[in-house]
């Protein structure tokens, strides 16, 4: 059994750094999209808040697996033709982003309004309150909310194995096929997802310990 594992450790270590690029590519992407979103939302009016609502609420009432199919099957028809490892981190960031936008509201909408209010009192622009005054603190508010999505970003990073993207997964099920060792193989796979899910959150913890001190009293 360990005979197998050992032999294996260059195909595993091979297809987790495939996951970690691939999750490293999707959470910064969702991240930034649904921040900009959320602007959007926040900054365009009346009619770009219902708009984004909609298409948010639209992507998150879908299962993750069908918006991956869903994307996958549709840029060739949009005349995009990218290779599977880009089509899969596309789908995850653009699905993820809509949940990220909702923490960075929400994150917002517990600001007390005054703050804002004090920036246009000093005569700042309405760009220069959100990013100097706004920002900073929706940052440290939403940073346990965004790293949980991360984690989750992390584990869907299996699921795009569906349209044949080479990572742990994919690879792991090779591996269970070769070697008709299924549980021995996903074993490791579970092993590995878990010590990066949860060095991630835990990392996250210590990060918004020590912003929480050093914010102003």
């Amino acid at each position: 059994m360990m005979s197998m594992v050992i032999d294996s450790m260059p195909i595993l270590a091979d297809a987790l750094g495939q996951t970690l690029l691939l999750s490293l590519l999707a959470i910064v992407a969702a991240f930034l999209l649904g921040f900009i979103l959320a602007e959007i939302s926040i900054l365009g009016g009346r009619w770009a808040a219902v708009l984004i609502r909609v298409l948010v609420e639209a992507i998150r009432g879908v299962p993750v697996l069908v918006f991956v199919l869903l994307t996958y099957y549709t840029l060739p028809m949009l005349n995009i033709h990218v290779d599977k490892f880009v089509a899969g981190s596309a789908a995850l960031s653009i699905f993820f982003a809509a949940f990220a936008a909702e923490i960075f509201r929400g994150a917002l909408k517990t600001i007390p309004r005054g703050q804002a209010e004090s920036g246009k009192a000093l005569g700042m622009t309405t760009w220069k309150i959100q990013m100097i005054v706004l920002l900073p603190q929706m940052v440290r508010i939403a940073i346990p909310a965004l790293m949980n999505l991360a984690a989750i970003i992390i584990k869907c990073t299996s699921i795009v194995s569906i349209i044949g993207v080479w990572e742990l997964t994919l690879a792991t099920n090779e591996l269970v096929m070769r070697n008709m060792a299924p549980f021995t193989f996903f074993l490791v796979a579970l092993v590995l997802y878990f010590i990066i899910c949860y060095s991630l959150v835990r990392a996250a913890h210590f990060l918004s310990l020590r912003l929480n001190r050093a914010q102003p009293s």
